[in-house]
């Protein structure tokens, strides 16, 4: 048990150092004005179900976008039976700002990517950026982007970060969104970029027509982000990475275990769909030094010895969660120490009800079930 711990703990401790080089070797982005006349046009699409009670933060960051005469808004309504559109109308129609809010037409199982392969179609500009309808957007993150969008790529991934809330669930999360966020900024300053959320991401419409969009995955309900970084992996893409704070777009996140439960197996799903080598290499040394500690506590019964190794374990576990989360962050943590110390003692035990969950072929996502 000894020999397994050092091996497995030395897998989790090579990941993070090598996130910390990338990190290292990823350029900064810095934002500045540029004039009007000179913005690339962006056609922001933000598909949505039911989000009424988490749209007014993002409407009301939409309104703050310096240069209204180079973008589009294109909402796309999945069928939502709460007030989402009348709220969308009624901060819209004051704010000077080109929107519109089509229907999706149903065509897969996988309704976001209908909603996006069917905004790109309707969109007016040159450049897609894909927005979750529960983010906020930072004053700055225009300038930014346009900086990025200067240099041509064919896909931009845009970092995250988890709205703060002084719950376990939100702890939990902000330790998990920051940690992955650091491992996906580690691996694209590395020139092997393994994860995108598509709560940020911006391409060429150009682009997205070369690789035909999300064809071969429509049969997958989610993934539409995961599905295109691989893509633009495979097809030798011009990948950048939004490296700047004011770049970071905040995620309100889960607000019920329930809802954070049924997320992160869609996540596992997609995941193993996807098969991009890189993210399942990165999600397995993570699940494996996660799921470690259990182990070793059940193994304490037949080996008393093994609570020290246990106590050691999580000692150095969480000293290195600590520094990843923390080395150069875009979106710095409060309380990390305590957040940090107290998710590493959670964590597992929810990792083990997601993988047990996820043997079976259904699940649920915004009242929908969905069946392999």
């Amino acid at each position: 048990m000894i020999t397994i711990s050092v091996i497995i703990f030395l897998i989790y401790a090579e990941m993070i150092f090598w996130a910390i080089r990338g990190i290292q070797k990823l350029p900064a982005v810095a934002a500045h004005s540029i004039p009007s006349e000179a913005s690339q046009k962006v056609s922001i699409v933000i598909p949505f179900r039911n989000e009424a009670e988490r749209l007014s933060p993002l409407l009301e960051s939409l309104q703050l976008l310096p240069d209204q005469n180079a973008v589009e808004l294109i909402f796309m309504d999945d069928s939502s039976e709460d007030s989402s559109v009348t709220l969308i109308h009624k901060a819209m129609e004051d704010s000077g700002l080109d929107y519109r809010i089509p229907k999706v037409v149903r065509k897969h199982t996988a309704t976001k990517k209908d909603a996006i392969t069917q905004a790109i179609a309707l969109a007016k500009y040159p450049w897609i950026a894909t927005l979750d309808a529960d983010v906020i957007i930072q004053p700055a993150w225009w300038d930014t982007l346009q900086k990025a969008l200067q240099q041509t790529p064919d896909l931009i991934i845009g970092p995250i970060a988890l709205k703060t809330e002084r719950s376990l669930l939100h702890w939990v999360q902000e330790v998990e969104t920051s940690g992955i966020s650091q491992l996906g900024r580690g691996a694209a300053g590395l020139g092997r970029p393994s994860v995108a959320n598509g709560a940020h991401l911006i391409y060429s419409k150009a682009w997205f027509a070369s690789v035909n969009g999300f064809e071969g995955n429509l049969h997958i309900a989610s993934g539409d982000d995961m599905f295109l970084l691989k893509k633009a992996v495979v097809n030798e893409a011009k990948i950048y990475y939004l490296n700047s704070g004011d770049a970071v777009v905040t995620v309100q996140g889960a607000t019920t275990w329930p809802e954070y439960f049924w997320q992160r197996i869609r996540w596992i799903k997609k995941s193993k769909e996807v098969a991009l080598q890189g993210s399942n290499r990165m999600g397995i040394a993570v699940t494996l030094a996660n799921l470690w500690p259990i182990v070793l506590l059940f193994g304490i019964k037949f080996d008393s010895s093994l609570k020290t190794v246990l106590l050691f374990y999580l000692f150095l576990k969480i000293t290195l969660d600590f520094i990843l989360i923390n080395y150069r962050s875009l979106a710095p943590l409060h309380d990390a120490a305590t957040k940090t110390f107290v998710t590493n003692l959670l964590y597992p035990w929810t990792l083990v009800v997601i993988l047990v969950r996820s043997l079976n072929h259904s699940y649920r996502w915004k009242g929908r079930e969905y069946k392999k």
